[in-house]
């Protein structure tokens, strides 16, 4: 009678001993569950790929992975129990969710009995490195782009003096050339006849001047983007400005994709909140995503800014007539990562950055294929939101 007891208690020991180390395990964030070294899950703390723990209870825990991730799982599983190293890898899911997975081997007796597997979802942590990385090479680009201005910019501006200094002095030699030829009849004047060098030579210095014009255009926008980006979004943002400084720096590439590039500014938008070049960063984006998508360059691109009076809020609408995101797609595009741009060098993070920022000024952005072909996307910012 008296070992019955003892056993009895010793039972009740053992279960509320598991019950209690259960709750330890129901307190962490991440997911935890322990195997034996047939891998067979011994405790789970919460759900993890659509599975409950009491789902899991004694299963296989390579079922939790990815088909890819399998064989790596168990070969890491067999080293932690063999080796007893602590062992780390990170894996990437279908819907874009990084996990970091740490598998800890359990000893007993200088034995390892079972091992504690650790999941914890990094996706945000890769998203803010990925950042880092990306405002670590923006600020350098920053600084080349600061010098190259400089250098650039102290010789155009001598080319367009002088270029006005010449079309100046042209208009004035003009009525002497002309008397001189009815003088003397046609000669050559930089081997053309004056005939025809008096409308070429205009045009040419006219030309001169248009180009160091865009020059200067080019240089500004260099300086721009060597600007300091602050977190302030306090700034009292004019969209159309914004959207004109965000279009010179795409300048480039909008004739490189498309002869059709339509600008429809709105008239007396109110101001929004917000940080001016945070938005000119989303603005960017959103448009070179339009341009890429184009199959050539009779494909048209159209942007048009707008205030909606019955919600009162203020719009930037981008269509393009390229190939479109299927509707499998179309609600993925701000997710970390996902890109249907692999092969061209896309990064997935371009929509979703432009996200977070937008998110920051109270604003939505919205995706919907065109009735035609092509996507809309849809910039929605309040008018009335309070400053800080």
């Amino acid at each position: 009678m008296g070992k019955r007891n003892k056993n009895k208690r010793g039972a009740a020991k053992k279960k509320k001993g598991k019950g209690a180390r259960q709750w330890q395990f129901d307190q962490a964030p991440d997911v935890l569950f322990t195997v034996n070294s047939d891998r067979q899950i011994l405790l789970m703390n919460r759900e993890m790929a659509g599975f409950q723990p009491d789902q899991m209870l004694g299963k296989d825990s390579m079922t939790l992975f990815p088909p890819r991730i399998k064989g790596w799982y168990r070969k890491n599983i067999k080293r932690a129990f063999s080796d007893r190293d602590v062992v780390n890898f990170q894996f990437s899911t279908e819907d874009s969710v990084w996990w970091e997975v740490r598998i800890v081997p359990v000893r007993h007796d200088e034995r390892v009995t079972e091992a504690i597997v650790i999941c914890s979802d990094v996706t945000e942590r890769r998203i803010r490195q990925a950042q880092a990385i990306r405002h670590a090479r923006l600020a350098t680009i920053g600084v080349l782009s600061a010098g190259v201005a400089h250098e650039i910019n102290n010789p155009n501006g001598a080319n367009l003096f002088n270029a006005s200094l010449l079309s100046r002095a042209w208009t004035d030699l003009t009525p002497i050339l002309e008397g001189y030829q009815r003088e003397k009849g046609d000669f050559s004047l930089a081997g053309l006849p004056c005939s025809e060098a008096r409308e070429t030579l205009p045009a040419l210095l006219k030309e001169i001047s248009a180009n160091t014009d865009r020059i200067k255009q080019i240089v500004e926008g260099l300086k721009h983007l060597a600007g300091q980006d602050e977190e302030r979004l306090d700034e009292r943002v004019d969209l159309n400005h914004t959207l004109r400084a965000a279009m010179m720096i795409l300048n480039h590439k909008v004739r490189k994709h498309t002869d059709h590039c339509d600008l429809s500014f709105g008239k007396s938008l109110p101001k929004i909140v917000g940080n001016s070049r945070q938005l000119e960063q989303v603005f960017i984006n959103v448009i070179l995503n339009a341009l890429q998508s184009l199959s050539g360059r009779n494909k048209r691109v159209m942007i048009t800014t707008q205030q909606d009076r019955a919600s009162q809020r203020i719009q930037l609408i981008v269509e393009d007539e390229g190939c479109g995101v299927s509707a499998e797609h179309i609600g993925r595009l701000t997710e970390p990562f996902f890109t249907t741009r692999i092969k061209a060098g896309g990064t997935g993070l371009g929509l979703s950055i432009s996200n977070l920022i937008l998110l920051k000024h109270a604003a939505t952005i919205r995706f919907k294929p065109r009735e035609e072909e092509g996507t809309c996307v849809t910039i929605t910012f309040p008018t009335h939101r309070e400053r800080g």
